[in-house]
């Protein structure tokens, strides 16, 4: 019950503690855990996402916007999944109106999207983008760090030192890296919350590389940024399919 009010919570409370940089509202992101099926490829999937599921949601005037994120590589126990359809709402509100919308009207789309993908009922999380803008891409690597909190520490404690690391990362490296924070609310646990970083491939280039040869590390440490968690890495390929 803990971490359902927290999540629950953070889609009322993370933008009234925020500071004037960064966006206004959290969200809802719906994931499906998925196993490509038989002769189905990543290409195959993102296709199908970007052009005919693309286009019934514009058409059904639908708040969403969707990635296919391909695991690389991924820590236990969250490494079976091959693919995750990752859905972004701006509220429940708009979640209700995306699944009436295909169980009404895009019954052949979810049909075809059961051939393409073996999926688990999907999870619920709080999404909170931490930074002034997103970083747009059509194909970016990610990195999901899945979190569990130091003692005496907050959601909050972890979002502004995530923010406060990608800031510094981005001023270090030149980069234009984007992160944001997701906390779960319903149908998953085992974690706190997950904090994402993403970008084009250079600057995620850049960002890794930078930690591999420990220039920010040591910047971080130099600026006083301590983690607020004890977190595992896993990689992901970010496919954009749909932006509404």
């Amino acid at each position: 019950m803990k971490k359902l009010l927290l999540g629950l919570a953070c889609l009322i409370s993370l933008s009234a503690n925020a500071d004037d940089h960064m966006p206004p509202a959290p969200g809802v992101a719906q994931i499906f855990e998925c196993t490509l099926n038989s002769g189905v490829g990543v290409g195959d999937v993102v296709a199908f996402g970007s052009t005919a599921v693309n286009q019934f949601v514009g058409q059904q005037k639908l708040q969403i916007s969707s990635y296919l994120w391909e695991a690389v590589a991924v820590n236990e126990p969250y490494r079976e999944p091959d693919v995750r359809w990752v859905n972004y709402y701006p509220s429940w509100q708009a979640m209700y109106d995306g699944g009436a919308a295909f169980a009404s009207s895009g019954t052949d789309l979810v049909g075809q999207f059961n051939n393409m993908l073996d999926c688990d009922k999907p999870v619920l999380l709080a999404s909170q983008n931490l930074m002034s803008d997103l970083v747009m891409a059509q194909q970016k690597p990610m990195i999901a760090a899945v979190c569990q909190l130091n003692e005496g520490k907050t959601p909050m404690d972890a979002m502004q030192v995530t923010k406060q690391m990608a800031d510094l990362a981005n001023t270090t490296l030149g980069t234009d890296i984007g992160a944001s924070m997701f906390l779960p609310a319903f149908g998953i646990t085992g974690f706190d919350y997950v904090g994402t970083f993403y970008g084009n491939t250079g600057d995620m280039a850049k960002l890794m590389d930078s930690v591999r040869d420990r220039t920010l590390p040591a910047r971080m440490a130099a600026a006083g940024l301590q983690p607020a968690a004890e977190c595992v890495n896993d990689l992901h390929t970010s496919h954009l399919m749909i932006s509404q």
